[in-house]
């Protein structure tokens, strides 16, 4: 559809808000709006009114589906100019200004990042070297209790992109009102709230008029500002009020504390205190993460912030980049974020009015607890005062009756932009008509019955024709939806679910824990805990050992006092595998942790007489649950390396150790299941988890006041903020809670029906939610003790079964629907997906969909390491002008290499052969490298499509010449190099063929590129590092490419892109393992020859 009709389908404020393209704009969005379409439609009018190019249009988003959307969205509109638009998440933007501009984030010193286990050490170690009268060194039985809120604070911190020297500087600016409001405040209020306090305090107000603190960040407000401005809306209410008192003792709670000598302080004092303290840590905490040269995921936006905001020339370069900037759920942002936009449009060239729009709804601002800061929305025009405000109320979503029990609901709220700005009406207009709509609550007599009405309301509706896929039953804790399961279960009602598990509990896991733990015993000669495990391990079916042999097994050990290995050795059929127990139990000395779980889950094996049968069990194809279990076993393995990035020393003890800390610091590895099916199903979600969807029929479930309302549990973070600083909602506030209900109930189109309990399990009485209790629109239903006595025995038998009802099993599809949608297309994985001879499309799906989980192989490691060392020489000459010595360059190498999981005879053996390559290497070429050189130039983040194919990859070194507008791409390889592309044994043509694929596919990608599509592809040089037989360092190059070669090769990458998102892995085992067999392959899957071969089991 083009522009003129679908602007032609806006309304007239829709219209305002893409019209007006120049000086900042706030567009408040109510849901249901249509911002997403505004959005898109206001980039492609940028883009027809003024001379910009699409990728001087930046637009940032909360989510990566945001992001797809918006992109799918421009692509309808303007076509393939679209891909040229900057569409990121602000995670994204932040990785690609570190991928883009190198030189500002480089420091030569390679990185890795810390686990929760290791942040958690680093912070105890912290706390034992403090004083004990430490406000944060809290010790119960032995255990410091603050370690999981200071590493949460810490967190909150580094989002809102502060150093520690930045922190003190707004606590000092901080106490400077402090110490003057504080005794004004205290004399102002005397003893007790009275009608005289109304005038001490407009006299206080006056007072703080005066106070000008300094503002470190420009972002960050004055605290006197905050102050002043609550107290003149308290006053305004207070002179409002029939009794004028009750609004001012609101104000003193929310400001006044006692001091523990019982002396009123203002809170702020309180919270500076801990946080004074805090900055001590934060700081201790930095300079041990800096030597152990550790990272955490809170750093990279902090990174950015301060490099723009310290590098004058990448500021400017940026903002001359990025003329037009849009953020869409701008209630979301956090402080760095705001930093991030702050020095993206603080040009003074701009005059205080940058081209930034910003779409967002205060009404929705309910992700506090991620660092979003709800005072970025309300103070937008206080940043920019010339900012024009747009605000949507055209509903095209809900039945009236919905959007006034909303309405009726968020209007309780205080902290909302009507209540600051008097021109503001956020009062949703319908345009929906929906037959039947209805907006009730529905009040049970216990939460067994709430669950079990649920079901069958359920079930009704889908009898009478209604799609399950229009359902969504939402919930503010996941424990609330996994109660509701079996029940739904039990109706036969099809769900999907995301449900969050443990992976340390998950069968697959428990098995090899449970095999490690025999094997360190052996290895320790630990014959007793050995003979306790083996019984509970042997009994699981996976190991597919007889009941009889088992229960002869323990009789002969309990008879003769023999240990279970000793029988084991001694009967035949069991003598392979208590050989093969031995045998692990000597190499876990010697070998590396990551080849050890390669042996005991059977990936690897010693020899043939015995092999792990737990690979074969739990990742049968035949096996519903495979992906479940290898997700697991993936989440396992990755959770390792991040805590022990040394892979070269970690033993299989250490795996033991880290599942002893986990159980310790009550840290869980979670993963998320999917339950059930897609398409037609009921959704089961949170709340949050509901954000930007719509439902035809809503159920919002267990509205009680305990669970929604004021009394609902908090937040466990005891280090509360000060007002100018809510890096996080002090202790989930209720007004949040108010935010999320309201955003669940607007979810709804047609029917929304609101579920609570009286009673609770346990018989305890349940109070509706506070915001609920009042005069409210809403249809109230009661079904009072018939129901519950009617189904008295359904709703016992399913609480007591309900842990073995089995729920519903997702697809191959279900599971990976959403990795599918992300999905990008490299030239590692076109090679994968075509090489027959190592397994082709069917290891594809295993190893690069599925990403099944193996140790890397020493050659590898080894190739990872040379790459390391030469992406070091191009950094360092890039920063600083100038290559490092070669001697500098083999260190880097050894370094790399020497955590790798490699045994001591690899490490010998590939260190020597890397250091004989590399010096033949940087001799010959050294020289050559430039700074128009790009090392691992990421185009992850570059929006790269070819006919729809969406790409991506890292190229090893780009030369980018900016005169010419030319790029050439080098891509080193290791192993013995090839002198032509089709000469040579099968092994090197087949080699040859993928390298040269390669080398086409950095064609596309650059070409198609957002940054780089208007460069001309000059070259691809294939790059050998090692020598030939004769010395010499080899490249071959490929040149000319014919229309020919470029045509059959687009054609593979559309059949390969065809084949991997319908989940078409065709079978290969009748071609030829060859050359010719590779071709073969390639041909058929061109002309079509498998679009019917799905497997519908998928």
């Amino acid at each position: 559809m083009n522009y003129e009709i679908r602007y032609s389908k806006l309304n007239e404020r829709q219209k305002q808000a893409v019209n007006t393209i120049e000086g900042p704009v706030m567009v408040v969005a109510g849901p249901g709006t249509g911002k997403t379409e505004l959005l898109s439609m206001r980039a492609a009018n940028i883009l027809r009114r003024t001379d910009m190019l699409p990728e001087n249009i930046l637009c940032l988003t909360f989510t990566e589906s945001g992001s797809i959307a918006m992109q799918k969205r421009l692509v309808d509109i303007i076509g393939r100019e679209a891909y040229g638009v900057s569409v990121f998440t602000f995670h994204a933007f932040g990785s690609e200004i570190i991928s883009r501009y190198r030189e500002y984030f480089y420091n030569g010193a390679d990185f890795n990042p810390a686990d929760e286990l290791t942040r958690h050490k680093i912070i105890t170690d912290i706390l034992q070297e403090l004083p004990p009268k430490n406000p944060l060194k809290t010790i119960m039985n032995g255990e410091f209790t603050s370690v999981g809120m200071i590493i949460s604070a810490i967190s909150d911190i580094k989002r809102a992109g502060l150093e520690p020297k930045e922190l003190t500087a707004i606590l000092d600016a901080n106490d400077e009102v402090i110490d003057i409001a504080e005794p004004l405040l205290i004399e102002a209020f005397g003893t007790r709230v009275n009608k005289n306090t109304f005038d001490k305090l407009a006299s206080v107000s006056e007072s703080l008029a005066k106070i000008n603190e300094p503002q470190p960040i420009p972002t960050i407000s004055r605290l006197s500002d905050i102050l002043r401005a609550s107290l003149k809306r308290s006053l305004e209410e207070a002179s409002e009020h029939p009794k004028i008192t009750p609004p001012l003792t609101k104000w003193r709670t929310d400001w006044m504390t006692k001091s523990e000598a019982k002396k009123p302080i203002m809170a702020a004092r309180k919270q500076q205190i801990k946080l004074r303290a805090l900055v001590d840590i934060y700081e201790k905490y930095l300079e041990n993460m800096q030597s152990a040269k550790l990272y955490d995921f809170d750093d990279m936006i902090s990174q950015v912030v301060h490099a723009i905001e310290q590098n004058p020339s990448l500021q400017a370069e940026l903002q001359e980049k990025y003329q037009y900037i849009m953020v869409d759920e701008f209630q979301d942002t956090n402080h760095a974020q705001m930093r991030i936009l702050h020095a993206l449009t603080n040009n003074p060239a701009n005059e205080g009015n940058p081209n930034l729009m910003v779409v967002g709804d205060d009404d929705q601002a309910i992700y506090s607890f991620q660092g979003a800061d709800i005072g970025n929305i309300l103070d937008f025009k206080k940043h920019y005062k010339n900012a024009e405000l747009i605000t949507l109320i055209d509903n095209y979503r809900s039945a009236e009756c919905i959007l006034t029990a909303a309405r009726e609901v968020i209007t309780q709220g205080s902290e909302r932009l009507e209540n600051r700005i008097n021109e503001l009406d956020k009062n949703l207009s319908p345009h929906a008509l929906p037959e039947k709509p209805n907006a009730e609550i529905v009040t049970l007599p216990s939460e067994g019955s709430e669950r079990e009405w649920i079901a069958r309301d359920i079930k009704d509706k889908l009898k009478n024709g209604q799609n399950p896929g229009d359902i969504a039953i939402l919930a503010r804790r996941h424990a609330d939806l996994v109660s509701l399961l079996p029940y739904l279960a039990k109706a036969q009602i099809p769900v999907s679910y995301d449900q969050n598990d443990n992976v340390l509990d998950n069968d697959l896991v428990s098995q090899i824990l449970y095999l490690s733990n025999i094997v360190d015993a052996l290895a320790n000669n630990d014959l007793g805990h050995a003979n306790e495990l083996l019984p509970q391990m042997m009994a699981h079916q996976a190991w597919n050992f007889n009941p009889e042999i088992l229960w002869q097994i323990s009789l002969k050990a309990y008879k003769n006092r023999l240990q279970w290995l000793e029988v084991l050795q001694s009967k035949p059929e069991t003598k392979p595998f208590a050989n093969w127990l031995i045998s692990c139990a000597r190499a876990s000395k010697v070998l590396p942790m990551e080849r050890m779980l390669d042996l005991l889950s059977g990936i690897e094996a010693f020899d043939e007489d015995y092999i792990s049968p737990l690979k074969s069990y739990f990742l049968a194809e035949n096996n519903a649950e495979r992906i479940s279990y290898l997700q697991n076993l993936i989440a396992l393995r990755t959770k390792l390396r991040e805590h022990q990035p040394d892979l070269r020393k970690a033993r299989l003890s250490d795996l033991l150790e880290f599942v002893k800390i986990c159980q310790q610091t009550n840290t869980t590895i979670t993963i998320r299941r999917h339950i059930g099916q897609d398409g037609q199903s009921v959704k089961l979600m949170s709340a949050h988890a509901s954000k930007g969807l719509e439902f035809d029929t809503v159920y919002l479930i267990g509205a009680t006041d305990t669970n929604w309302g004021s009394k609902a549990s908090r937040g466990g973070n005891k280090i509360a903020y000060p007002e100018n600083l809510r890096l996080r909602n002090n202790n989930d506030s209720p007004e949040e809670r108010l935010r999320l209900f309201f955003v669940g109930m607007t979810r709804a189109k047609r029917q929304l029906i609101i579920s609570r309990a009286l009673h609770s399990e346990s018989g305890k009485e349940l109070m509706l939610a506070n915001f609920l209790a009042g005069e409210l629109s809403l249809k109230a239903t009661n079904l009072g003790d018939d129901f519950q006595e009617n189904h008295k025995n359904e709703i016992i038998e399913i609480e007591w079964y309900a842990p073995i009802i089995g729920l519903p099993q997702a697809t191959m599809r279900d599971l990976l629907d959403e990795d599918l949608a992300r999905y990008k297309l490299s030239a590692t994985h076109v090679n994968a997906f075509i090489d027959i001879t190592r397994g082709g499309p069917q290891s594809f799906l295993l190893n690069n969909i599925l990403h099944f989980p193996s140790a890397r192989s020493p050659y590898a490691s080894y190739g990872t390491a040379i790459h390391t060392a030469l992406q070091f020489a191009h950094d360092s000459m890039l920063a600083d002008g100038k290559t490092p010595l070669p001697e500098q360059i083999i260190d880097k190498f050894k370094s790399k290499l020497e955590n790798e999981p490699l045994t001591a005879e690899e490490l010998n053996h590939f260190t020597q052969k890397g250091i004989d390559a590399l010096n033949i290497f940087l001799q010959n070429k050294l020289h050559s490298f430039t700074r128009d050189q790009r090392a691992e130039l990421n185009f992850s983040n570059q929006q790269a499509t070819f006919k729809n194919v969406r790409l991506t990859g890292k190229i090893d070194v780009a030369s980018i010449d900016e005169k010419n507008k030319t790029i050439a791409v080098t891509d080193y390889k290791t192993g013995s190099p090839l002198h032509a592309w089709n000469k040579g044994a099968d092994y090197d043509r087949i080699k040859a063929h993928k390298y040269r694929q390669q080398l086409l596919f950095y064609k596309l990608l650059a070409e198609n590129s957002r940054d780089w599509k208007n460069y001309k592809f000059i070259d691809g040089i294939l790059q050998f590092v090692e020598p030939d037989k004769a010395g010499d360092i080899i490249d071959i190059r490929l040149q000319e490419v014919s229309e020919e070669e470029l045509t059959n090769f687009t054609s593979l990458l559309e059949a390969i892109w065809h084949h991997i998102q319908n989940l078409n892995f065709p079978d290969t085992s009748n071609y030829s393992k060859d050359y010719a067999g590779v071709l073969e392959f390639e041909n058929d899957l061109k002309r079509g020859k498998f679009k019917n071969s799905i497997d519908t089991a998928m």
